[in-house]
C-alpha cells in the first residue's frame, strides 16, 4: 500500500487552484473587485472557456481562493446558457466568462446579473492562446 504524504492529503484533486497555471490576462480593477466579492457567502464561478485561475495571481490581490470554482465544460449547453444558469442559481457573487460571448450578449448578461446581485466579467478565452 502506498502511503500518502501528509501535506498532500489537504489538497483536493478537484481544487483547480492547487495546480500550476499561468497568470490570467485580467485587469487589476477586476481582480480588486473579485477580492471584495470573494468575501461574500457565494461563489465566484469561472466558465470552462476561461483560462484556469492562477492561485498566486489571485491571492496577491487577496481574492479568497476557496470561493473560486471553474465549471466543467457542458456537453449540451453553450457558454452563454451556462452563464445564464449560473446567474439565476443565486449561488454566485460573480461569474467570469470568456469574451467569446458577443458584445450584445455581454450587455444582456450584465443586466441579468444586476437583477440577481451577481457581477459578470469577461476575460480573454483560453482558445485564443495560439501565439
Amino acid at each position: 500500500m502506498i502511503q500518502q504524504q501528509p501535506h498532500i492529503r489537504s489538497v483536493s484533486k478537484f481544487n483547480v487552484l492547487a495546480q500550476p497555471t499561468r497568470p490570467m490576462s485580467i485587469d487589476d480593477s477586476v481582480l480588486t473587485r473579485l477580492a471584495g466579492l470573494s468575501n461574500q457567502e457565494q461563489w465566484i464561478l469561472f466558465t470552462a472557456e476561461c483560462p484556469r485561475p492562477d492561485f498566486d495571481q489571485f491571492s496577491s490581490y487577496k481574492v479568497s481562493c476557496t470561493k473560486i470554482i471553474q465549471m466543467k465544460p457542458s456537453q449540451t449547453l453553450s457558454e452563454l446558457e451556462i452563464v445564464i444558469k449560473a446567474i439565476k442559481s443565486g449561488n454566485a457573487s460573480a461569474v467570469v466568462a470568456s469574451n467569446d460571448i458577443t458584445n450584445i450578449d455581454q450587455v444582456l448578461l450584465r443586466s441579468l446579473g444586476r437583477q440577481y446581485q451577481c457581477e459578470v466579467f469577461f476575460v480573454e478565452g483560453s482558445t485564443h492562446k495560439y501565439h
